[in-house]
């Protein structure tokens, strides 16, 4: 396996495990804004209080503190509105982006996979070659004298992780 592919498997986990834990976060924010969008739901949907004084001044200053009261908690509703639409937003994003970091280290741990067997099988190829090496040589010190030089591949793994093959001409000694 080419160093790059497992630089970039142990990138891809990290950046997994980021994604997460920002998505986990993001999920426990929007438990906590729920409650409080149900809070402002039920005070901004009370009815106002009747006001109370004995003068115009007082009535008037009643009045207007009951209805501040009722625009505030509207005003939370809109906040909160906004900021859970926003959170799930973000949680809609984080989530894609997790499935697609997901399938993309797939794939990775897929080529991976491969590499680890194509290095596997480079390695059986040189060994039967290395074999055959030997039975030449033991061929010709067993008297058989026809056999001068062999062409015989060597094979190697190139940093894309794909098989190369050199010819190499072998020398019977």
């Amino acid at each position: 396996m080419s160093l790059d592919n497992e630089a970039s498997v142990s990138d891809l986990l990290s950046r997994q495990e980021e994604l997460t834990i920002q998505l986990q976060s993001l999920q426990e924010h929007l438990s906590r804004l729920v409650p409080q969008l149900e809070e402002a739901q039920a005070q901004a949907q009370k009815p106002p209080e009747k006001p109370q004084g004995t003068s115009p001044e007082t009535l008037l200053a009643s009045a207007t503190q009951a209805a501040l009261a009722r625009y505030e908690w509207k005003a939370k509703l809109e906040g909160l509105e906004v900021a859970i639409a926003w959170t799930q937003e973000q949680i809609h994003e984080k989530a894609d982006q997790l499935d697609t970091l997901e399938a993309t280290l797939a794939e990775a741990e897929r080529r991976q996979e491969q590499t680890t067997q194509a290095r596997e099988g480079v390695a059986q190829l040189n060994g039967a070659i290395a074999e055959i090496k030997r039975q030449l040589i033991e061929l010709k010190g067993q008297g058989c004298l026809h056999l001068y030089t062999v062409n015989l591949p060597e094979f190697s793994l190139d940093e894309q992780g794909q098989i190369q093959v050199r010819p190499h001409s072998f020398r019977i000694q």
